[in-house]
């Protein structure tokens, strides 16, 4: 009977287990968590800030329908707060004790403490209740996810300043909140507090707005931030000035010559910088397990660390940090453990990541400032949501669809998408990327008419119209 730990019980750590347990029988699983069952996304990430997004946005497509088109009647109707926590913490709860059935089902044990490191095959778990437990297993995974990153130069108390992990459920709603850092946590954080009712303010460091994105995507995000009362400013650095009379004083500077730029009292200030990896108090270091310049756990395409028997998974590495990548993740591992042998490589080309402000944004691939060094000759097809039939009767129009194309091969190199339903439109795009079906392929596809999915079809015909008119001026 092989022995495999776990550490860690968050979407890859769960679906690994399970995995290793379907594909082979004789094992012995266990699984540590030193918190709570479902890692960052089921309990203060993905899952609860989605149950508020979805339903804030029908909120808003409701008010906007009311006010701007006249479809409905006026009356009073206000969010239900203590509603909203009450839904997020029974789909956690519903979630949650799925995973734990299915644990069961496998017979995967599952033990709750901090794990520790003593050699490259023993564990220490400090449990929770009980005696401290040594562990000795063949195979050990480490998926201990993420935490929020901290920024110098604010104090995290997690009232006045505070994190995503504090704020999820909405202890309060301040009347001003600055959000330091336009990512995809800040920019789903600015929607859900906007709609609640707070004057939203964001700052970013880098140049553009969200800094992953495409920058025509960008710019239309900072639009649609705009439209709805949300400032967002890029090149601006913020510094915790003081705290006093229940406000935080923020000095703002350019982050281009640092010349001061002005101060500001606010309510409260979401740091939305970025994760990193939760590995602190794994003790690394006495299994031999080596880190990357960036403090990310070093892992070969076979995601095994530089110790034979040890892998990582999810946030811990060097990935886009999101659930998807841990769980693919976790299928590449399992089927070289059971295997025997290195035979399965994780290629991380076409991770879609999707952020779902209102309108959503999802993109793979390329950005075409990638492209524009010139060492790839490509061309860009895009389509607007304001022509989409679907769109216009549905009253959700902003937003656009742009599909990056090579030029030669047809082949589909990036495709970035802002509007409804975006986080759904992108798979056809990985879909083809990584099947290697080109533009011309996918064109020849009938979609459904009236549907979102037209405007792919759409710019995708855009983008193979520009390169008929290449070969026709050659």
């Amino acid at each position: 009977m092989k022995k495999v730990l776990i550490i860690g019980a968050g979407p890859g750590g769960f679906y690994l287990a399970t995995h290793i347990a379907t594909l082979g029988k004789n094992y012995e699983i266990t699984i540590v968590e030193k918190k709570d069952i479902g890692g960052t996304c089921l309990n203060v990430g993905c899952i609860p800030t989605k149950a508020l997004l979805d339903n804030l946005s029908l909120f808003e497509h409701f008010n906007n329908s009311i006010s701007k088109k006249n479809l409905f009647t006026p009356n009073e109707h206000n969010i239900n707060l203590e509603g909203f926590r009450k839904h997020q913490e029974e789909i956690k709860k519903q979630l949650r004790q799925g995973i734990e059935n299915t644990l069961k089902k496998h017979k995967i044990t599952l033990i709750e403490g901090e794990a520790s490191f003593v050699s490259g095959k023993k564990v220490l778990v400090k449990i929770k209740q009980g005696e401290n437990k040594q562990i000795e297993a063949d195979e050990i995974i480490i998926a201990t996810g993420s935490k929020p990153k901290p920024v110098s130069s604010f104090e995290i108390d997690g009232e006045k300043v505070v994190t995503s992990d504090d704020v999820w459920n909405i202890p309060k709603i301040p009347k001003t909140l600055l959000i330091v850092g336009t990512g995809p946590i800040g920019i789903e954080f600015a929607r859900v507090y906007k709609t609640l009712g707070s004057e939203v303010k964001m700052a970013e460091i880098k140049e553009k707005i969200c800094p992953i994105l495409d920058g025509e995507i960008s710019e239309n995000l900072q639009r649609s931030l705009k439209k709805r009362g949300i400032k967002a400013s890029a090149n601006i650095a913020s510094k915790q000035m003081e705290t006093k009379n229940n406000l935080v004083r923020v000095g703002f500077l350019s982050a281009e010559d640092s010349k001061h730029n002005t101060e500001e009292d606010l309510e409260q200030v979401l740091i939305a910088t970025g994760r990193e990896p939760n590995i602190k108090s794994l003790s690394l270091d006495k299994a031999g397990i080596e880190l990357d310049e960036q403090g990310f756990i070093k892992v070969d395409s076979y995601l095994q660390t530089n110790i034979e028997n040890i892998w990582a998974i999810g946030d811990v590495t060097n990935f886009p940090q999101l659930a998807h990548t841990a769980s693919f993740q976790a299928k590449v591992v399992a089927e070289n453990i059971v295997s025997g042998k290195k035979q399965k490589q994780f290629d991380s080309r076409f991770i879609p990541a999707c952020i779902y402000g209102y309108p959503e944004i999802a993109f793979v691939g390329k950005t075409e400032e990638e492209l524009k060094d010139g060492k790839i000759n490509y061309v860009k097809g895009t389509s607007l949501f304001l022509a989409s039939g679907k769109a216009k009767a549905s009253g959700l129009t902003e937003g656009l669809v742009k599909v990056l194309i090579e030029k030669d091969t047809k082949e589909i190199l990036g495709a970035h998408i802002i509007g409804p339903e975006a986080s759904n439109l992108i798979h056809e795009f990985v879909v083809a990327m990584q099947c290697g079906i080109t533009a011309e392929k996918l064109y020849d596809v009938i979609h459904a008419h009236p549907t979102y999915a037209e405007t792919v079809y759409e710019a995708i015909e855009n983008g193979l119209k520009q390169l008929t008119k290449i070969e026709a001026v050659s």
